[in-house]
């Protein structure tokens, strides 16, 4: 049986710019962190897929297929799926689990497949997935699937995520999108230095979200529970197309405090991580 983890990741930078062949070209810093899917594989008669919650259409399966499919494999698997990051979060739970399933077949069929192998599998499952494959924190660009890696000192700084009882449409925040033209490159520059020197006010001040105000303006819900951070002295950010809000080093005290504002959310004190 192999096992793999799958991390979910956090936006400290989304710069979102023109559409092109249907999808929005970014600047996206991302950074793993240690809110984690578990995943278990191994040889089975048919391609079968446990998970403790319901989730619908699968990316996993999705990834088994592609596959099998490149490296010519009759044998089936049989994946058991225990699910910690939150669906629907703005978090890439799904991007993470597939990308997972790459490196768990890898392995479990002893493939030895190189990294540039399982990238255009990845790629081919969405733009997210690439980002994945290693974990470290990396720029995205393109729609998401260029990834550079960045050495970042950036491991075991702590983030509060709040996640809301209800989810967002990745797909209607990007269509509620609007792009003004503007490049956010000095502002990269700033976090990036703000990070090397271990700035925190800099580092909160220069975190931004190109599709914070359109989540927050298609869910009053989640504006709502936005300002209520703000109101108890917490400066809040959105993580990707949310709902997912995050709050930069927290400690366990402030896991009390935003539990107090809605007893419907769920609260995850989490470290950044790089392997």
């Amino acid at each position: 049986m192999i096992y793999e983890k799958a991390y979910a990741k956090l936006n400290l930078a989304l710069e979102v710019g023109k559409e092109q062949d249907g999808y929005h070209q970014v600047q996206n810093l991302m950074i793993p962190i240690d809110l984690y899917d578990g995943l278990f594989f191994q040889k089975a008669e048919a391609d079968t897929l446990e998970c403790d919650i319901d989730i619908k259409d699968n990316i996993c399966l999705k990834a088994v297929k592609l596959f099998k499919e490149k490296f010519h494999i009759a044998e089936g698997v049989s994946i058991t799926l225990n699910k910690q990051i939150p669906v629907m979060a703005g978090l890439a739970g799904g991007s993470s689990d597939a990308a997972a399933t790459l490196r768990g077949l890898n392995r479990l069929f002893e493939v030895n497949a190189s990294y540039e192998e399982l990238y255009e599998l990845a790629c081919q499952l969405g733009s997210d997935v690439p980002f994945f494959l290693r974990i470290q924190t990396a720029m995205c660009t393109g729609r998401g699937e260029i990834i550079t890696p960045m050495e970042l000192d950036f491991k075991n700084i702590s983030f509060l995520i709040v996640k809301p009882s209800f989810g967002l449409s990745t797909k209607e925040v990007y269509q509620n999108y609007q792009f003004d033209g503007s490049s956010k490159q000095a502002m990269i520059q700033r976090l990036l230095e703000a990070i090397r020197s271990k700035d925190f006010d800099e580092i909160d001040s220069c975190i931004f979200n190109d599709l914070e105000s359109v989540s927050l303006k298609l869910s009053p819900e989640l504006e709502e529970l936005y300002k209520k951070i703000e109101a108890l002295s917490y400066i809040p950010h959105i993580s990707g197309s949310g709902p997912s809000i995050f709050i930069l080093n927290a400690k366990s005290v402030d896991v009390e405090n935003i539990k107090a504002i809605d007893d419907t959310i769920e609260v995850y004190l989490c470290h950044s991580i790089g392997l």
